[in-house]
C-alpha cells in the first residue's frame, strides 16, 4: 500500500459519512431481495448524488456510531459487493464513474465515485405563462398547484417563489420565476413538499412522464417590461390569465360610473392581447371568489365573457369534469377560453383547474423536431464552478445534445461564433438531449463568456441565421396618450431580444394613434439582432404599447 493510498484511507476514516459520502462494511445478496432493504439503499444512493457526484465506500466499519475503522474484505467479498452495488446503481439511474481499490493490512477497501446518469430527456414538457394584474394571486396559485396544499390566506403557498428583498417585503413578484409540476405515468401530479429542495425535485423528474413549467411574471405596472419579457421570451405553449374577483369588481363598477361602459381593467385586457398576438391558447381563472358576493362574482363573470367574445374567443365556463375534458380537447386549437372560478384558501375550483393542466397536450408540432436546432438565450450565468458560461432558455426547434457544435450570436458586429455544448440540464437534472418546447440550462465551452448575452441565439450551424439591422412589421397601437410619428424610439421585445428601435418610416400615414394599424420600418439602435419574418413583436415606452408581426428583415 503506497503512502498516497494510506493517506487517502486515513482521510476517509477520519471524515466518515457526509451528505455525499455513504459507507458500508459490505453489501450482501439479501440487500437485493429483502423488502424495504433495496429501496433504502437506492434512496441512499440517490441522496448522495442529488447535488453532484457522490462517494460510496465499501470495507469500513462503524464502531458504536463514534468512529470508523478499516474492516477489510477478501477479494471475493469485494467483488460480490461491487456487483451488488452496480445492480443497485442501475436501478437507481446512477453510474459509477471512478473506482479505486485499496489493499490494507486487514483486507480490501473499495472507493466508488457515483453520479446520476443523465436522462434521455423529459418525454413531454409544457410551459404555461401565468399573467395577471397585481395581487391577482399568481404566485400563490402556482404554489398551490406545485405543492398540492392550500394557502393559509397569508401567502404561505407562494413563499418559495419570492426571492428578492423587495418581493419578500411587499409580497409581490418583481422578477421572472419558474416552478415545476411533474405528471406521472398515470397522469397524476407529483406534488413537492419543498419545491426548492434539489433532491426532491430530481426524484420527481425521475418519475415524471410530463412536466408542467409555470412561468410567473409580475403584474404591477412598474414591472411591465418584465411581464412582457415573460410572455414573449419563455416560448410557452399556453397562457393562464388570473383576474382577482374582488379588485376587478371594484374596477368594473368604477369604470361604469365614469364612462357608462363596464369593462375589465386595462392591464388584464393587455395581457389577453399579448397572449393572442403570440398565438397562445389561454385559460382564465377568476381568483379570490371567496372574498366577493354572489352578485359581484356574476358581474365579473359577465364582463369577462363579453370581453372574450369581443376579441373573437368562445368562453367556456368549467364546472364539471366533463367540461374539463371538452376544454382539454378544444383549447389547443385556440378558439375557446376555459373560465374557472377558484379560491386558493378554500380550494374551490382548484381540482378542476389542476385536472385540465395535467391533461393539456403539447402544442409543439412534430415537424419542429426535424428542423435545425434554435433557441434564444434568456439568462446568462458566469463564474459557476466547473463551467465556462451557462445559458438558459427554451428550445424553439430541433434538438440539442451534449458535444454538439453550435453557433452563438449575433455579436456586436453581426457575427455568429462557434461553441460546443458541454452539458445540458433541465431544472438541475442532467439530460442527454433537449427538444423543441423544453426549457434548458446549457454549459457552453470554447467561447468567450464575455460576448454571450441575453437575446442572442444558440443554433445548429445549418440554421439560416440572420443578423438584422432593419425590419418591417405590421403593428397595431394598443396604448398611447398622444400620437406616434417617425423618429419615435421605443424598446422592441421579440423572444428574448430587448433593444431600442427607431421608427424610420410609417407607410401611408403621418402619425399613429390608439387603434391604428400600420406598416412601419424600424432600425435597431445599438446592434443587430437575430429575428425572422413571422416573429411576433411588442414595442413599449412607459405606457405606450404596439403589438405586431415582422413581415420583412434586412
Amino acid at each position: 500500500m503506497s503512502e498516497r493510498e494510506k493517506e487517502l484511507i486515513e482521510r476517509i476514516v477520519e471524515m466518515g459519512e457526509t451528505h455525499n459520502v455513504e459507507i458500508k462494511r459490505m453489501l450482501y445478496e439479501k440487500d437485493l431481495k429483502l423488502a424495504g432493504r433495496k429501496e433504502k439503499l437506492i434512496a441512499q444512493l440517490k441522496y448522495i448524488t442529488s447535488d453532484g457526484p457522490g462517494v460510496f465506500i465499501i470495507g469500513l466499519e462503524d464502531i458504536d456510531g463514534k468512529r470508523w475503522e478499516v474492516y477489510g474484505l477478501s477479494r471475493s467479498q469485494l467483488e460480490s459487493s461491487e456487483r451488488i452495488l452496480k445492480a443497485l446503481c442501475e436501478e437507481a439511474g446512477i453510474r459509477i464513474v471512478e473506482e479505486e481499490i485499496f489493499e490494507t493490512e486487514y483486507g480490501y477497501v473499495g472507493k466508488y465515485v457515483l453520479e446520476r446518469a443523465p436522462l434521455q430527456g423529459v418525454q413531454i414538457s409544457i410551459g404555461i405563462n401565468v399573467v395577471g394584474r397585481v395581487n391577482a394571486g399568481k404566485s400563490t396559485l402556482i404554489g398551490v398547484m406545485v405543492t398540492g396544499k392550500l394557502d393559509n390566506g397569508k401567502g404561505k403557498a407562494r413563499a418559495f417563489l419570492l426571492k428578492h428583498p423587495q418581493e419578500l417585503k411587499k409580497g409581490q413578484t418583481a422578477d421572472l420565476h419558474q416552478a415545476v409540476l411533474g405528471i406521472d405515468d398515470d397522469n397524476k401530479p407529483i406534488f413537492l413538499e419543498s419545491p426548492l429542495n434539489k433532491e426532491e425535485l430530481a426524484l420527481a423528474l425521475d418519475r415524471s412522464r410530463k412536466i408542467i413549467i409555470f412561468h410567473d411574471a409580475p403584474g404591477h405596472a412598474e414591472y411591465a417590461k418584465t411581464m412582457i419579457r415573460s410572455v414573449l421570451g419563455q416560448d410557452a405553449q399556453y397562457g393562464l390569465v388570473l383576474i382577482p374577483a374582488n379588485d376587478e369588481y371594484k374596477i368594473i363598477v368604477s369604470e361604469e360610473m365614469r364612462t357608462g361602459r363596464p369593462r375589465l381593467d386595462e392591464i388584464t385586457r393587455e395581457h389577453m392581447l399579448l397572449l393572442i398576438n403570440q398565438g397562445l391558447p389561454f385559460m382564465v381563472a377568476i381568483s379570490k371568489i371567496d372574498t366577493v358576493s354572489r352578485e359581484a362574482l356574476l358581474k365579473v363573470m359577465t364582463i369577462v365573457k363579453k370581453t372574450l367574445k369581443d376579441i373573437g374567443k368562445v368562453p367556456l365556463v368549467v364546472r364539471t369534469l366533463q367540461d374539463v375534458n371538452i376544454a382539454a380537447r378544444e383549447l389547443p386549437h385556440g378558439s375557446i377560453v376555459p373560465i374557472f372560478q377558484i379560491s386558493t384558501t378554500t380550494g374551490i375550483g382548484i381540482n378542476l383547474l389542476r385536472e385540465l393542466i395535467t391533461k393539456l397536450p403539447p402544442t409543439v408540432s412534430d415537424d419542429l423536431l426535424s428542423k435545425p436546432a434554435l433557441a434564444y438565450i434568456d439568462k446568462v450565468y458566469r463564474g459557476i464552478s466547473g463551467t465556462n458560461v451557462v445559458v438558459t432558455g427554451t428550445v424553439r426547434s430541433g434538438v440539442f445534445k451534449p458535444g454538439q457544435t453550435v453557433i452563438v450570436g449575433p455579436d456586436e458586429n453581426g457575427e455568429f461564433l462557434e461553441a460546443r455544448i458541454a452539458t445540458i440540464e433541465i431544472f438541475k437534472k442532467r439530460v442527454e438531449r433537449v427538444k423543441a418546447g423544453d426549457a434548458f440550462g446549457i454549459d457552453l465551452k470554447k467561447i468567450d463568456p464575455k460576448i454571450v448575452r441575453r437575446g442572442q441565439v444558440i443554433a445548429d450551424p445549418d440554421f439560416p441565421v440572420k443578423a438584422v439591422r432593419t425590419l418591417e412589421a405590421n403593428i397595431v397601437v394598443t396604448r398611447h396618450p398622444t400620437r406616434i410619428v417617425e423618429g419615435y424610439s421605443p424598446v422592441l421585445h421579440c423572444h428574448t431580444v430587448s433593444q431600442t428601435v427607431i421608427f424610420e418610416k410609417i407607410y401611408g400615414k403621418r402619425y399613429l394613434v390608439v387603434g391604428d394599424f400600420a406598416r412601419v420600418r424600424m432600425r435597431f439602435k445599438f446592434r443587430p439582432e437575430m429575428v425572422l419574418e413571422g416573429d411576433k413583436i411588442v414595442t413599449r415606452e412607459s405606457n405606450t404599447r404596439t403589438i405586431g408581426t415582422i413581415i420583412a428583415v434586412h
